[in-house]
């Protein structure tokens, strides 16, 4: 009798458990668990069902991407394509054509880049001078008992000559001054040669007007201070229309 009811035992508890549960709501262990959940997909991954897991469980023409099987794109990267065509959103699309320069430096004399291309260059037009409305120009400064045209000096009496042909000016007057230091007679003298030299470098600049030049010496100085800071300011040559 006992052993009668050790064998029926196992079959009572069977009965009064059931059989396991099979998952539902889309959950899986294995791809069979998926056959009676038609709403979530045929194929079990990470323990969802999904319509595909690889590219392998779509049908032809399509792949798996994002656990859904959608058309095969045209193209995924640029080597798809013949013919130099490049890849964009999946689909073989013509090149853009190649840039011929990203700066003036690609392109030759005379060329300019824009947009890509090189072109001609636009000319470049030098802005006007400001010419000052009383025709008195910027002065032109020299070193200690010197009348060479200094670089500055250069740059001041080519502006000068660019206002003065403008402007039409008929006749210009150069004054020579010098600082304090040495005779009255030496610094005449030193003033007319620095007024001398100005005039002749606004001829070579092309000047066309009458040039006049005189010398005040040291008799119109701007400052009166003793040093050097003075002294330059008063070793010059002052250009102005007449």
């Amino acid at each position: 009798m006992r052993r009668a009811f050790l064998l029926i035992a196992p079959v009572l508890a069977l009965a009064l458990t059931g059989c396991p549960a099979k998952p539902k709501n889309g959950e899986c262990k294995t791809s069979e668990d998926c056959e009676d959940q038609k709403d979530y997909g045929p194929v079990c991954v990470q323990g969802r069902c999904e319509e595909c897991g690889q590219d392998t469980d779509c049908k032809a023409g399509f792949v798996c991407r994002s656990n859904k099987c959608v058309p095969r794109p045209e193209c995924e990267r640029d080597g798809d394509c013949p013919g130099g065509r490049t890849c964009e959103a999946g689909r073989c699309v013509a090149a853009a054509p190649k840039a011929e320069c990203s700066g003036d430096a690609d392109c030759g004399p005379g060329k300019a880049c824009e947009d890509g291309r090189c072109v001609t260059a636009k000319p470049v037009t030098a802005p006007a001078p400001e010419c000052p409305a009383d025709g008195r120009y910027e002065s032109v400064y020299f070193d200690f008992d010197k009348a060479l045209i200094r670089s500055d000096g250069e740059s001041a009496l080519q502006k000068a000559a660019d206002c003065i042909k403008k402007q039409g000016d008929k006749a210009v007057v150069v004054e020579g001054n010098c600082d304090e230091r040495g005779t009255v007679e030496y610094n005449m003298h030193l003033g007319q040669r620095r007024a001398e030299s100005a005039k002749k470098y606004l001829q070579r600049l092309g000047v066309k007007a009458k040039i006049k030049t005189v010398s005040f010496g040291k008799e119109k100085p701007l400052c009166t201070e003793h040093d050097e800071s003075c002294w330059q300011k008063n070793r010059r040559g002052d250009v102005r229309a007449q």
